[in-house]
């Protein structure tokens, strides 16, 4: 028969300790993987929600029947080089028409800054108007250039909206679309 001595069942202990142990840390480990999966989960349907706010807003301000009023009627502007544009339409001079601009030079200005920023994806703003930002950018680059150069703001003005231009054109690219050609485009 075997004797059971006070060593035999502090080594048992110590070892049934140990397998505890074990076994509590794996458990522990698991938990804290599966938390940390279920969190990751959260943030990119908390990203994808703030997206489809942001789109959904956008969108929204796109469709108003003044926004798109304006966005025609400064579609069809005309000039010839920019010093006959800013004798004509710069807001000082024409403050009807340099409103109607910049409210959709802002609202393509803060599009860019969002799409730099990563708060929205350049496939999305290109879906709901990369044609467009595109085709009112090369219209009015030039125009906005020489703003830039008079105002000693060479880089500055309008910096967002020639980046969401520039990455539409990469979208465009990439999906192997051709160029689009407003009717109004100045010949």
């Amino acid at each position: 028969m075997v004797e059971i001595t006070y060593q035999m069942v502090l080594s048992t202990l110590q070892t049934v300790a140990l397998i505890v142990g074990i076994v509590y840390y794996l458990i522990i480990m698991r938990n804290s993987q599966k938390t940390r999966e279920l969190t990751l989960k959260a943030q990119e349907h908390a990203t994808e929600t703030r997206q489809l706010d942001l789109y959904t807003k956008w969108q929204m301000e796109l469709t108003k029947p003044d926004f798109l009023k304006n966005w025609f009627e400064i579609s069809y502007l005309e000039w010839e080089g920019f010093d006959d544009f800013a004798k004509k339409y710069s807001h000082n001079v024409n403050p009807d028409h340099g409103s109607k601009r910049f409210s959709l030079w802002f609202y393509f200005d803060g599009l860019g800054y969002l799409l730099y920023r990563g708060m929205i994806d350049a496939d999305t703003v290109f879906d709901m108007i990369g044609s467009g930002s595109i085709s009112h950018w090369n219209r009015y680059e030039p125009i906005i250039r020489g703003f830039r150069e008079r105002d000693g703001r060479p880089g500055e003005a309008w910096r967002w909206f020639e980046y969401l231009a520039n990455e539409m054109k990469k979208v465009r690219e990439q999906r192997g679309l051709p160029e689009y050609v407003p009717a109004w485009r100045p010949e």
